[in-house]
């Protein structure tokens, strides 16, 4: 072999290893590891919708800093949130967190820890609504707790009338018809019903129902008291001597508490309709 051939062979040689390393260190940068806001953003989301527990950074999140994995972890947290409510939306909220322990609660390298997700922070269930002073959930109990007083004291009086003898359907020229009566009661049943439901399930729409229900309950209820009951069939038990008025007045009292709870019930559920939203 001459010395030309000899050298071309080792041009040869050191172009191939030249290219080689080119390559190798064109692979090496590319699988270096990054990523961006958006891209860990998708990954929070991914893990949040396939229930994935995240327990290391991913690569989608490598690279940023702590304040921007926070913020990627954050917006993927509000975008899972569909409640209606604010009580729905803050449970979804830590429900969703729990799949993201890596991003919310792992120590950032050369980068002081930020506080708390703000996004993940709500109010809680008893903060104040600005109405008063009184909470959340103060309201929703104390309006259910009005309710039920509400239908207690009308239920005794539509009690004791009708053991008296008393009939919705009996015509009178000047008592309220069986309509107003039976409309009274069987509205402010349901709405009874419907705040329960709401306190059961969360779901606004049956608060808001439950509190345009008690306009007409409250009209039929003012219909009665003006017009008045359909006279008993037959007389009461007249008052016992050296008593005069107690029997009569007996129920004049629980006519006015039962006005009393029902104002009470309305203020209470309106105030709780407006803080669930």
């Amino acid at each position: 072999m001459t010395a030309s051939a000899v050298a071309l062979s080792v041009a040869g040689v050191l172009l191939s290893a030249g290219l080689a390393a080119g390559l190798t260190g064109t692979a090496a940068a590319a699988a270096l590891p990054g990523g961006s806001p958006q891209g860990c953003t998708a990954a929070a989301s991914a893990a949040i919708r396939h229930h994935q527990v995240i327990a290391a950074t991913p690569p989608a999140c490598r690279g940023l800093s702590r304040a921007q994995v926070s913020q990627a972890a954050g917006t993927a947290i509000r975008m899972s949130e569909s409640g209606r409510s604010k009580s729905q939306r803050r449970r979804q909220a830590i429900a969703a967190a729990r799949w993201l322990p890596a991003l919310i609660t792992e120590p950032a390298p050369a980068a002081p820890a930020p506080p708390a997700i703000a996004t993940v922070a709500r109010p809680a269930a008893g903060a104040g609504l600005g109405l008063g002073g009184v909470s959340e959930l103060a309201a929703k109990a104390g309006a259910l707790l009005a309710w039920l007083a509400t239908a207690a004291s009308g239920g005794w009086v539509l009690a004791r009338w009708l053991l008296a003898g008393g009939r919705p359907w009996r015509k009178s020229a000047t008592a309220a018809p069986a309509a107003v009566i039976l409309g009274h009661v069987g509205a402010g049943a349901l709405g009874l019903l419907l705040w329960a439901s709401f306190l059961l399930s969360g779901w606004v729409p049956l608060a808001w129902t439950a509190v345009g229900l008690l306009a007409p309950v409250a009209g039929l209820g003012m219909g009665v008291l003006l017009l008045g009951l359909p006279r008993p069939a037959r007389p009461a038990i007249g008052p016992r001597p050296g008593r005069p008025g107690r029997r009569a007045g007996t129920p004049a009292l629980a006519i006015a508490a039962h006005g009393l709870f029902a104002v009470t019930a309305l203020l209470l559920t309106l105030m709780a309709a407006i803080g669930a939203g």
